[in-house]
């Protein structure tokens, strides 16, 4: 793996690790959880359309994927926090 690609995913590490941090925080509280969640997914979405505009260039199926992933990652976890 190049160094720069490396450095694609320290950010998304860090990106994920402080919306945990964030979400473990705020445990008392399911409104900002979501929040948190909702943010999360965003996040990652603007990510991973960076980090293929730089590398490789965008494309609207690209964006979808990201899109489809972050939207049921946060829907699986919402449900999950209105349940308790």
């Amino acid at each position: 793996m190049e160094k720069e690609n490396l450095k694609h995913y320290w950010q998304l590490v860090v990106i994920l690790g402080l919306g945990l941090g964030l979400f473990l925080l705020f445990d008392y509280n399911r409104q900002i959880q979501v929040g948190v969640v909702l943010a999360m997914a965003a996040a990652y979405v603007f990510w991973g359309m960076q980090s293929h505009r730089i590398r490789k260039g965008t494309a609207v199926r690209l964006f979808l994927e990201y899109l489809v992933v972050a939207a049921l990652a946060s829907l699986a976890i919402i449900i999950l926090l209105l349940r308790r």
